[in-house]
């Protein structure tokens, strides 16, 4: 996405690319947590950087097609939601800038059935993002769970801290920092079912 950003600007004569980061990273945090929507955060951005807002819609089509080629299919994902489903309650909690309808095409993008989940949360909708707890709270509010009845799983390390913070089970998918760290999706239903 970096590259596609640099590209952008340079087309249209903008070089200060920290200037550019220090201005989204002040807007994300607002379009994350659904304070103002994604069109008006490209708005600011584009003003920010000192363009004019009349660029919008070249970004946005940028955007949907840099997005679209980051999303990657996860073999074997649906199959393994399915056998969790018969005995789990099942969530997504998902910081984006979009909202939940958004989310769930970006799932069917990449061939995830967002129907086995029970729910799905965005920071956008909740209007707080990862690690804080209000996040995770919201999502175990919601289902009448206690943290230590619940496991999270992820494959940011910062959101599993405050995953631990908040007391629940961790695991760790391609990266560090979960009570337990797995490489394959088959390993988290090996986890669950030691676990009970």
């Amino acid at each position: 996405m970096l590259r596609a950003v640099r590209r952008f600007l340079e087309e249209h004569d903008v070089q200060d690319f920290d200037r550019s980061d220090r201005v989204w990273s002040a807007i994300e945090k607002l379009v994350s947590v659904g304070r103002i929507s994604v069109r008006e955060a490209y708005v600011r951005w584009l003003e920010g950087v000192g363009l004019h807002k009349d660029l919008l819609g070249e970004w946005m089509e940028i955007d949907k097609k840099e997005v679209w080629s980051r999303f990657r299919r996860t073999p074997g994902i649906n199959r393994l939601l399915k056998k969790l489903k018969k005995k789990y309650i099942l969530a997504v909690l998902s910081d984006t800038i979009a909202d939940k309808s958004k989310k769930i095409e970006e799932m069917e993008i990449v061939g995830v059935n967002h129907k086995i989940f029970d729910e799905v949360f965005t920071s956008h909708d909740l209007g707080v993002c990862k690690p804080s707890k209000k996040a995770f709270h919201a999502v175990l509010g919601r289902f009448g769970v206690r943290p230590r009845e619940a496991v999270f799983v992820s494959d940011s390390a910062d959101e599993l801290r405050g995953a631990k913070r908040v007391g629940l089970l961790t695991i760790g998918f391609n990266c560090n920092g979960g009570n337990y760290n797995v490489r394959k999706l088959d390993e988290i239903q090996n986890i669950l079912q030691n676990l009970n």
